[in-house]
């Protein structure tokens, strides 16, 4: 029986998302994956994104890619989502109500494979 509420205990701690702990700002997020790795130049990220956010304060936010709003939080000083999505290098940022950046970072996709070099010129005399 002991074991039973040990590992019910363990359950929620697993379940709770981790927010950032040791930030001392007022707003912070933790966002993942900032970077995303694919098998060829140029190709989309296919990746679930997820983020995690808090504040000292009760705030109206909204998270955007690029321009495009993704998902709203109304009067919480904490917020958390997840989806699965398809970026290239953008910014990812959650904005107040009056469309104010609260906080940015870059989404960054890097290839396995980089570009080729050309070994030799593209021309000959001969």
């Amino acid at each position: 029986m002991h074991e039973l509420w040990l590992l019910l205990a363990l359950n929620t701690l697993v379940a709770q998302p981790n927010l950032p702990e040791h930030c001392a700002a007022q707003l912070c997020w933790d966002v993942s994956p900032k970077i995303c790795v694919t098998e060829q130049q140029n190709q989309h990220c296919q990746a679930k994104l997820k983020l995690h956010w808090r504040s000292n304060t009760t705030q109206n936010t909204c998270l955007f890619i690029a321009e495009e709003k993704l998902y709203c939080w109304q009067d919480a000083n904490q917020g958390h989502w997840q989806q699965q999505l398809s970026w290239q290098n953008t910014d990812l940022t959650l904005r107040s109500s009056d469309n104010t950046i609260l906080l940015q970072t870059e989404l960054q996709v890097q290839s396995r494979k980089p570009a080729r070099r050309r070994l030799n010129s593209a021309w000959s005399i001969f």
